[in-house]
């Protein structure tokens, strides 16, 4: 329990099992339902809250008097990481550690993982060199081996199994599928298959991401003949999973083998758990790109038929796929059923759809969802790059600035700045057009932006001399801005400045 709660009189939730409660139908691994509505306030935080957003939530949580268990949060953490939200699942066992819960073995091993994902390689090793001895077990070193492939960091990586060797711990399947990920992640594919013939030889037990694993490899290494044996192979004593048809499949897209496609993505179909989601988005995906679109329209209509009610992450695999297709129709069609009926706006979803009518030169429409959405405070950065590149691809600039001047109204849940290749399209282009009124137009805008730094005052300035223009302003405006400029740039200030 977490013991600072208990202090203050706070009923916690009694430990449940470490697995998710089986629920009845294709949501049976949905979590418990008393868990959902604390999640839901975690997962829909906004990018570039404040620190300490989501101890605050917890601690709301907490003094509404509602039941949380360490259990739970573990649940969310692994729910957070699995959909890309790997801070806000730091910050969770963060705050459960700082509120004395005793983390157990396989929680280092996460929190481990997570460090390296959120804060980089560095802060993963500082963290685990820190633990106890008592923690540096099988599951920490394995995990710090997976942080190294991650990273594809491959002498550090191998010199740590050879301390785990030296040290006796028990091969395992997970250290030698960390193994195998680290010789993939780091282009030395053909040391898997041996890697493989190691823990048969050892009487190691392979998993499906070994066979994942071992069958990647062969792909990386065009190798499709051996691919193709080792699935046969594996079809005759066990069932094989899904991902590995998938992968299949995507291998003979690339090559242009679509009738190997449709055979892949058919066996994927009939092994697959119909109840769980990534291989219905796999199918839609794969199918999409080797323009089968006939299949893409089946699987979606099965996908509605198994679920009750689709999320907004399967729309938004849909509606991709009906973009990769081209079918503009269908696309319009699917975007207006998820507006009638989506629970949490989903602005990944009407970016997809904003791209599509602008690519069809529907502007007044892409507006009206642009419109829509701001008024619900739902921009993000992706909207605004996909009208300013749209219209700066239409040599359309002014309109392009207008939609970068908007951007602080339209990005609001953090300060936002354009990207540096962003702004450097647009000194690029002022410059080249020796366009002095359209380059201070521009650092006007990056003023207010507050992302004016030294590169766009030397482009000023370059604008300036290029256009045979002087401004004696500008010395000043530098310094009142704050901005220093190196020796090199005060030689373009002094001929702007005329002197």
């Amino acid at each position: 329990m977490l013991r600072a709660a208990a202090r203050r009189g706070i009923s916690l939730a009694p430990a449940r099992s470490a697995q998710a409660p089986q629920v009845g139908g294709p949501e049976r691994r949905a979590m418990e339902a008393s868990w959902v509505p604390l999640y839901t306030r975690l997962a829909t935080l906004p990018p570039g809250r404040p620190p300490g957003s989501v101890a605050a939530e917890l601690d709301a949580w907490l003094r509404e008097r509602r039941p949380l268990s360490e259990e739970q949060i573990v649940a969310y953490v692994r729910k957070l990481r699995k959909f890309s939200q790997k801070a806000c699942a730091l910050e969770l066992m963060d705050w459960m550690e700082a509120r004395g819960a005793k983390l157990n073995l396989g929680h280092h091993a996460l929190r481990l993982d997570l460090v390296s994902k959120v804060n980089g390689i560095q802060a993963a090793e500082e963290y685990f060199w820190s633990l106890p001895d008592i923690f540096k077990s099988v599951k920490t070193y394995s995990s710090l081996l997976n942080c190294y492939a991650e990273h594809k960091i491959a002498d550090k990586g191998l010199e740590l199994y050879e301390q785990m060797k030296a040290m006796n711990f028990v091969p395992s399947t997970l250290v030698y599928n960390n193994l195998m990920t680290l010789y993939q992640k780091t282009g030395q594919p053909e040391k898997i298959p041996n890697v493989f013939k190691e823990m048969q030889e050892s009487g190691i037990h392979a998993d499906n991401f070994t066979y994942f694993m071992l069958t990647e490899s062969y792909v990386t290494m065009n190798d499709l003949d051996s691919a193709e044996k080792v699935l046969e192979e594996l079809q005759e004593v066990t069932p094989v999973h899904w991902s590995l048809y998938t992968m299949m499949a995507n291998n003979y897209i690339k090559l242009g083998q679509f009738g190997k496609v449709d055979v892949a993505l058919k066996k994927a179909e009939e092994v697959m758990d119909k109840g769980e989601m990534p291989p219905w988005h796999y199918l839609l995906s794969l199918y999409a790109r080797s323009g089968n679109s006939s299949e893409v329209k089946r699987i979606w209509e099965s996908l509605k038929s198994t679920f009750k009610k689709c999320s907004n992450r399967s729309y938004l695999v849909m509606l991709l796929a009906l973009r990769t297709l081209d079918d503009f129709d269908s696309l319009e069609q699917i975007f207006k059923e998820w507006q009638s009926s989506n629970q949490h706006y989903d602005m990944r979803i009407a970016n997809v759809m904003i791209a599509a009518y602008l690519d069809k030169g529907m502007i007044d429409e892409a507006e009206a969802i642009r419109q829509n959405a701001m008024a619900q405070g739902r921009c993000n950065d992706k909207t605004v790059y996909i009208f300013t590149e749209f219209y700066f691809d239409k040599s359309k600039v002014k309109e392009a600035l207008e939609i970068l001047r908007d951007g602080k109204n339209m990005v609001r849940a953090h300060k936002w700045v354009p990207s540096k290749e962003l702004v450097n399209r647009f000194l690029k282009h002022y410059e080249e057009a020796k366009d002095v009124d359209g380059m201070e137009s521009f650092c006007e805008c990056l003023k207010k932006l507050e992302c004016l730094d030294a590169e766009a005052y030397e482009a000023l300035m370059r604008t300036y001399i290029s256009a045979g223009r002087t401004n004696p302003s500008i010395a000043q405006r530098i310094e009142d801005d704050g901005i220093h400029i190196e020796p090199e740039i005060a030689k373009l200030l002094k001929s702007v400045s005329g002197c």
